[in-house]
């Protein structure tokens, strides 16, 4: 079968196999020791692989951030200096089902710490996270993530930000986390903008270390932007990332060429695989009409990846109506094993329109066609919102499955808005083949309430309920906690 792997050992001590782009490790079960690594390349001639490992450890640069940014406090030209954050704990609980139908009752709590110290523009910024289950034993709790950690130094000539750590980037063609150095640059009264960015890829689960795998685990591009006259403007981009999977442990059947085959204890070692695109993109923006066009070519597979171009227009104030095409095709990494299989994309075709009758009511509506290969669906929905009071209609058919549903939110503050109130509910009926001739009918909703004693203080607690035919019944609960604060230093 095209695209399986087969992989064989005649021995204990020695191996042979053939997976493209797959490294395969067999351990020897008397030493627990691997025999060999081969990697079959894309050309097919075998090549022995010796990785090496730069086991760097987060507290060191954290070390160094922490260094750069309490020097410019020490300085006599820094006045003002500030420390911001936001603390956020949330627990939620819900009934896991294994293939069993059994189920087993989880509650998740998770803290969300946000830190920002600064002087001047200088600042360091942090974002950590802790997740532990309370009721349920998972592999890996609790655990330390690590999102955003890094040292931000602005206006360096009055043209340049650095930012230097992990950090999040945000371009049209990649949208990632890494460890590395970052720079913005502003020209022209911030007519042209220039970012590059370039490190390496945290951790999957971004742990408060470094990636032990730098060479296969790697991220760098660069955007830029033109805005030659007020509301219009032209950009570019490109990202290279490179991306290891993880390894596992599984079986194989060895063939020996005996009456029995026999289960080998494999690790399995993917390759690393590749994302390359560039980007182009136009925008016009005004009050009565707006525009966009985007494209994103795979410079690997050598194709137009996405398309994007939408209009909207408004002929006054109280109407907008919008019309819009998008292509899309699967975006798989190179050399993944997933590319050797067909693959195709989509052609999307949208319209809608929002009215105003005044600022209380309006209705909506809109309608997409989606063509696939052989194949499309149709989607569209209409509904109103009368005050706080929305209610609105869904229908689906076609490829994607037959969805017919109704869904309905409310919302209410009292008490000079130190509490709001909402609920929503939906009833659904929905087959996932067009040509089955029963429906399943869903039932979902939520209830909660929202709690502001203080501006910088605010407590969320929900409940959720979910019914249908396959999962039977299921309700979950929520519980958020958020805190605030700001604090603004002087030197005088």
């Amino acid at each position: 079968m095209k695209g399986i792997p087969e992989m064989m050992s005649e021995n204990r001590t020695g191996c042979r196999g053939r997976l493209g782009a797959v490294d395969i490790l067999y351990y020897n079960d008397s030493v627990k020791k691997p025999a060999c690594r081969i990697f079959i390349g894309r050309s097919g001639r075998p090549r022995y692989v010796a990785q090496r490992r730069f086991p760097m450890l987060f507290p060191g640069m954290l070390f160094l951030l922490l260094l750069l940014v309490v020097t410019p406090f020490w300085s006599r030209g820094a006045r003002a200096q500030m420390v911001s954050g936001r603390f956020m704990t949330s627990f939620y609980s819900f009934q896991q089902y294994d293939t069993l139908n059994a189920s087993k009752l989880s509650l998740r709590g998770y803290e969300a710490m946000q830190l920002n110290f600064g002087a001047g523009n200088y600042q360091l910024h942090t974002y950590l996270l802790a997740t532990n289950d309370f009721l349920t034993d998972y592999p890996g709790d609790p655990l330390l993530r690590a999102a955003n950690l890094y040292f931000e130094a602005r206006k360096i000539a009055n043209v340049v930000d650095l930012k230097f750590g992990r950090q999040p980037v945000f371009s049209k063609v990649g949208v990632s986390s890494f460890d590395g150095l970052s720079a913005n640059a502003r020209f022209l009264d911030d007519k042209i903008s220039l970012v590059a960015f370039g490190g390496a890829l945290p951790p999957m689960n971004e742990k408060l270390e470094l990636n032990s795998n730098l060479k296969d685990n790697m991220l760098y591009g660069a955007q830029a932007y033109y805005s030659p006259f007020d509301n219009f403007r032209v950009g570019g981009a490109f990202v290279d990332k490179n991306f290891k999977p993880p390894s596992y442990y599984t079986y194989r059947l060895t063939v020996d060429h005996t009456s029995s085959p026999v289960q080998d204890s494999v690790l399995i070692d993917p390759s690393a695989v590749a994302n390359r695109f560039v980007s182009g993109d136009l925008s016009y923006y005004t009050d009565r009409v707006s525009g966009y066009f985007r494209l994103d070519y795979d410079l690997n597979y050598y194709n137009v990846n996405r398309t994007e171009v939408s209009l909207r227009y408004s002929p006054f104030r109280l109407l907008s109506a919008n019309v819009g095409y998008f292509h899309r095709d699967s975006r798989l990494p190179y050399n993944s094993i997933f590319s050797v299989f067909d693959h195709s994309g989509t052609d999307e075709y949208d319209i809608g329109a929002n009215l105003m009758f005044n600022q209380n009511i309006s209705a909506f509506g809109s309608y997409s066609r989606i063509v696939y290969t052989g194949d499309n669906s149709n989607q569209f929905t209409i509904g109103t919102t009368i005050y706080l009071f929305t209610v609105s209609f869904s229908h689906n058919d076609g490829f994607a499955g037959n969805l017919n549903g109704v869904n309905a939110q409310f919302i209410y503050p009292f008490m000079d808005r130190k509490f709001v109130a909402i609920a929503s509910a939906s009833v659904s009926d929905y087959k996932i083949l067009q040509e089955l001739t029963s429906t399943n009918r869903l039932y979902s909703g939520s209830l909660g309430v929202t709690y502001r004693p203080l501006n910088l203080l605010s407590i969320n607690l929900q409940g959720q309920y979910y019914q249908d035919p396959i999962y039977r019944s299921d309700f979950r609960g929520y519980l958020q906690v958020s805190y605030y604060f700001f604090k603004n230093f002087s030197s005088n």
